[in-house]
């Protein structure tokens, strides 16, 4: 629970040269009527280093600590360290993953898997203050004394900042930074919507920004049924939620939307089976004998021969200009996966994600992942003879939609060489308008091991598949992937360090690319006895013959005996 001493507060001082509001916010989590922001500043001199996130609820007040929890769980490239001790919740630090190329972090060197993220952590003169505040916009923010995450309670209209601040040199301190808005995974605005004058059958006009933001994860309450969570068998429907793609007349193909990024979403290599984006729309299978997601799913049967899934063509382009069509992904044929709102998870339930219904959840966990699609090998077919609640582990933390892989387009590249778009055009190609959107995302890339499991290991054989699992070598599998090696090539025994620069210190040695998130390197002055360093920051590149090498730098010095190297893998 290390807070702001109120003799700090004044390295909190508001910027007064820019007016950041909650209208500026592009990442919002949880549902609900109250806001607060959360702005996490590394206060790393001569950068941008302040984002900010919006956070939205109902009901009583929840505490930071658990806030910053649940932002950082639905961003997966915002890492937070934090520890219990006797005082409460301690925060250790976070990492942001600036590149978005799942970058991971080790917390006891303070080091990162990319160069270009934001990590810090507590250790010695450095600590994350905390300071709550309100005010109508960041430069009228008033900062007050934080007592500690979890004594701070998320107030509505509220503020409240994590700073990474130097506890000796405090009165020299830098003022909290003007925070940029974190990057979404969502849509971030509509450019053009073709539905006007669409009234639905609540009496509600179609509202083109609701296909911003995450998808509907809860479906409202009717008759005696509480809002509940939605699910392959029960789609969000209302007008507010879902944006239908039909004229006024309702007549012909219906209508269209265009909806824009606020990053270029890349064809990524580390992208979940080789998918960039992920459409959300109306869609739901047929349950025998009716089902809602208050009752157990494990007695609900699905009929897989019928499901509401109305077409449509999907467009990208990284201009917004020049389209690419990239197919007509929303067909019946490709239909799958509806949405799922929350993780089948009996073991660990939400008990308070009904409300202040007299109803207690018993099979629905955290927040299904948006940016994470559904295995395309797990098809509608497959769900013949499987109940709700297995398809639903079958989704394997997903929460569906129907992805789409940008590679086969001739779109433009990055400075990293992957192609990329940022906007998306949906057109209905239903007479009437048929088809409802309810969200688009950018599917986030996954660690090296994550993938490879994916890709080599059975579904029902990959809980609790781990780097320790053997192949016929008898060596770990991803060891060799992750040098490179097929399975059945001899084991990395003669491990070796291609080259050692006594005068930087600098080690190289073989490494498949993008296999840096699994391995650290530790060094020693001697392997007898060995004190061996803290992890070493290690960097990936390619040699004068191409072949992908490991970089890292020893920081002992110079003077010391040669070093000694030993690689290890880590979760």
């Amino acid at each position: 629970m290390k807070s702001l001493p109120a003799a700090v507060a004044a390295a909190f001082a508001p910027c007064l040269a820019a007016a950041f509001s909650f209208d500026d916010i592009h990442f919002w989590v949880g549902e609900g009527t109250n806001r607060t922001v959360v702005v996490v500043d590394w206060n790393v001199p001569g950068e941008a280093s302040s984002l900010a996130w919006g956070y939205r609820w109902n009901g009583d007040d929840p505490p930071m600590a658990r806030v910053v929890a649940d932002v950082a769980r639905e961003d997966g490239r915002l890492h937070y360290f934090s520890s219990q001790s006797q005082w409460g919740t301690s925060v250790d630090g976070f990492g942001y993953d600036r590149a978005d190329v799942a970058a991971s972090f080790d917390l006891a060197s303070e080091t990162a898997t990319d160069a270009s993220a934001l990590f810090a952590a507590y250790a010695g003169p450095y600590y994350w203050a905390q300071s709550p505040g309100t005010g109508p916009d960041f430069a009228s923010v008033a900062w007050t004394y934080g007592a500690g995450v979890d004594a701070d309670l998320a107030t509505d209209g509220g503020w409240y900042c994590l700073k990474r601040t130097n506890w000796e040199t405090w009165e020299s301190s830098e003022p909290v930074a003007e925070p940029a808005p974190a990057e979404s995974p969502y849509g971030w605005r509509v450019v053009a919507a073709d539905i006007a004058g669409y009234v639905g059958w609540d009496g509600v006009a179609s509202d083109p920004g609701v296909a911003l933001g995450a998808p509907a994860r809860t479906v409202s309450g009717y008759q005696d049924i509480p809002v509940h969570p939605a699910t392959p068998g029960e789609s969000a429907w209302e007008t507010d939620r879902i944006v239908k793609l039909a004229t006024a007349t309702g007549e012909d193909a219906g209508g269209s939307i265009t909806v824009e990024f606020d990053h270029p979403v890349a064809d990524d290599p580390r992208n979940p089976f080789g998918l960039d984006f992920i459409v959300f729309s109306y869609r739901f299978l047929t349950i025998q004998g009716g089902y809602y997601s208050t009752t157990d799913p494990g007695s609900a049967s699905v009929r897989t021969d019928s499901m509401y899934a109305p077409a449509a063509r999907v467009e990208a382009s990284a201009d917004g200009e020049t389209w690419f069509d990239a197919g007509t992904g929303l067909s019946r044929e490709r239909a799958f996966a509806p949405t799922l709102g929350y993780r089948y998870d009996p073991e660990n339930p939400d008990r308070s994600l009904f409300g202040d219904y007299a109803v207690t959840n018993e099979w629905w966990g955290a927040p299904a992942d948006a940016t994470r699609p559904v295995d395309p090998s797990f098809s509608l077919e497959d769900c013949a003879g499987l109940s709700l609640a297995e398809i639903c582990r079958r989704y394997d933390g997903s929460a569906g939609g129907t992805g789409f892989d940008i590679g086969g387009l001739d779109l433009p590249r990055d400075a990293l060489g992957r192609k990329f778009i940022r906007f998306l055009r949906i057109t209905s190609l239903e007479p009437g308008g048929e088809i409802s959107l309810d969200a688009v995302s950018d599917v986030a890339p996954a660690p090296s091991f994550r993938n490879w499991v994916d890709k080599h290991v059975a579904f029902e054989d990959r809980p609790g598949y781990a780097k320790s699992t053997v192949c016929a070598n008898g060596e770990p599998a991803f060891v060799n992937a992750a040098f490179g090696l097929a399975p059945e090539d001899p084991a990395p025994a003669a491990w070796a360090i291609e080259g050692f620069d006594p005068a930087t210190r600098t080690l190289v040695a073989p490494l498949a690319p993008f296999a840096a998130d699994l391995a650290r390197i530790r060094s020693s002055s001697s392997p007898t006895n060995a004190d061996w360093s803290a992890s070493l920051p290690v960097f990936v590149g390619t040699n004068a013959l191409g072949r992908p090498l490991l970089r890292a730098q020893d920081p002992a010095t110079a003077a010391a005996p040669a070093a000694f190297f030993r690689l290890e893998l880590h979760e």
